[in-house]
């Protein structure tokens, strides 16, 4: 393989110039999972919105994926789950409530006499909806885990993270 260059990443991986082989080294890898971020409040962007059923209970549901947009965190992404079920409809009508895309979106679906969830999350209009989220600690797995506790209406001038006292 004479004239074959490698290129190699901080986590010692390599790619052939080609792209057909790809080696790794795993030996510098920190796999101790994510740290979680102070319990706040956040201020985040819609990355993704998807449609589909939950796994304990098949009740069909949103999952938002929220970003940090600025701060030490940015960038941090947090799930949130919506249930279309009668005692989930309204965290879902709350939600929606609470959030502002740049065209009004927001507020069609919420006063629309019917939707489907489905394609309101296929079209992709909700995306870059900004709110802030409120952000806990729980363990899990006997581990510390984030857990978005709510959504709030975006937040004024100031921006960024506060303590629960700052809503």
């Amino acid at each position: 393989m004479s004239g074959t260059t490698f290129e190699e990443d901080r986590y010692g991986m390599e790619t052939e110039d080609s792209g057909e082989t790809l080696y790794v080294s795993l030996g510098d890898v920190d796999d101790s999972g994510f740290k979680p971020v102070p319990r706040g409040i956040y201020d985040v962007t819609l990355a993704q919105l998807d449609f589909g059923f939950s796994q304990r209970s098949n009740n069909p549901m949103w999952t938002w994926v929220w970003e940090v947009e600025e701060g030490e965190h940015a960038g941090r992404k947090f799930f949130y789950h919506t249930v279309f079920n009668e005692g989930g409809m309204p965290r879902v009508k709350r939600t929606l409530a609470r959030i502002k895309t740049d065209d009004g979106y927001e507020a069609e679906v919420l006063s629309s006499p019917r939707f489907s969830p489905e394609q309101v999350a296929n079209e992709g209009r909700l995306l870059g909806a900004r709110c802030r989220i409120r952000v806990d600690i729980r363990r899990y797995d006997g581990q510390n885990r984030n857990n978005v506790r709510d959504n709030l209406p975006p937040g004024g001038a100031s921006g960024g993270q506060s303590g629960f006292a700052g809503v």
